[in-house]
């Protein structure tokens, strides 16, 4: 095969998070977004676009991941249905056309006519990208894979709501922020359908970087790991305090017992970005005792994690049997049974030494 797998879906992350960003940019797209606010707004209308962003930045992922990869196009998983059914009453299922003019066509369709959103985004999902950063550090070739046995899971837009409210909120903890732009990701996750296994993690965060025009640049990260090679772009912080994140929902029991073992707790929106507060060093793990993450937040950071000697555990299936159990991926079903993440062995110590009852 030609094309890199790894770096094509570092190009869907930096096309997807151009998509993101074109919409809060501009302000008949990002009134679309936010209009809920205002006392007439339209609530399916509304709840279709804020759907429509996640639906188009997935479909544009699966058009151009069939074209260099077509064995992958039926096992391409995300989190939206691409079926809309507009106010006139018309179904329209959401596809990438092969010019501009064909996807603003279809975009038209879900928009009730709005020509000039269909061309913004039309523009953006056509435009072509072509990711460099000396952070991205160098992609290594992908030994021998059987890409037929492979899978796909998208979260197009992680933290939703951040991405809406758009204010971000720091923390206490040098690296984590509590909310907004900051904790918005796009997750790929790429799995051996067979076994279940995480194999290729890209994160994008669109909003890392803001700059003096008020515009935002990207930062990557990837993973890579099989039998056979290891390999990612990350570049760890210094060791840092016992710092634990959780979401603000966790249950009150599960953050006393990890506070008994003397660790700072910090608190922040978006599964994908704690998770990624895990991979940078910046937290030691992340603990979820609640079913609320979903495949497609967790099948990209756990292949990055799995780079690094890390992973991320069926929480209530490893307490059960006392020893790691790995989440397996084959659909982007609920991770009902809550999750740990973590990077290195030594912190499942503390994980069996908590005595949690979940």
């Amino acid at each position: 095969m030609s094309i890199n797998l790894v770096k094509l879906l570092v190009n869907c992350s930096e096309k997807s998070a151009n998509i993101a960003r074109r919409i809060r940019a501009d302000p008949n797209l990002l009134s679309l977004l936010t209009q809920e606010k205002a006392e007439d707004a339209n609530p399916r209308f509304v709840k279709d676009f804020k759907t429509l962003a996640d639906v188009l930045i997935q479909e544009t992922i699966r058009y151009y991941v069939s074209n260099e990869f077509p064995e992958l196009e039926n096992h391409i998983l995300g989190e939206e249905s691409s079926q809309f059914t507009n106010s006139l009453g018309d179904f329209t299922i959401v596809t990438i056309g092969p010019t501009q003019e064909e996807t603003k066509s279809c975009l038209e369709k879900v928009l009730d006519g709005d020509s000039v959103a269909s061309e913004i985004l039309a523009e953006e999902v056509h435009k072509e990208v072509d990711y460099y950063s000396e952070d991205l550090g160098d992609i290594p070739k992908l030994p021998e894979i059987d890409y037929s046995k492979l899978g796909i899971i998208i979260d197009p837009i992680d933290a939703t709501k951040e991405y809406i409210d758009g204010e971000t909120v720091f923390s206490d903890f040098p690296g984590i922020t509590s909310s907004g732009l900051d904790c918005v990701t796009v997750l790929i996750g790429v799995f051996d359908r067979e076994t279940g296994t995480p194999l290729i993690g890209v994160i994008n965060q669109p909003f890392h970087k803001k700059l003096s025009n008020n515009s935002y640049e990207s930062k990557v990260f990837w993973g890579i790991s099989t039998e056979t090679l290891k390999a990612n772009n990350i570049l760890k912080s210094e060791e840092v305090k016992n710092i634990a994140i959780f979401s603000t929902s966790e249950d009150s029991q599960v953050l006393d017992k990890v506070k008994e073992k003397n660790y700072e707790l910090a608190f922040s929106a978006g599964a994908g970005h704690k998770v990624l507060k895990v991979i940078l060093n910046d937290a030691k793990f992340f603990l979820l005792s609640k079913g609320s993450t979903y495949k497609w937040d967790t099948c990209a950071p756990h292949a990055i994690l799995n780079s690094l000697g890390g992973g991320i555990l069926d929480l209530r299936e490893s307490l059960k049997a006392k020893k790691a159990v790995n989440l397996i991926y084959s659909s982007g079903k609920a991770n009902s049974n809550g999750i740990f993440a973590y990077q290195k062995e030594s912190d499942l110590e503390e994980l069996f030494s908590l005595n949690l009852s979940i």
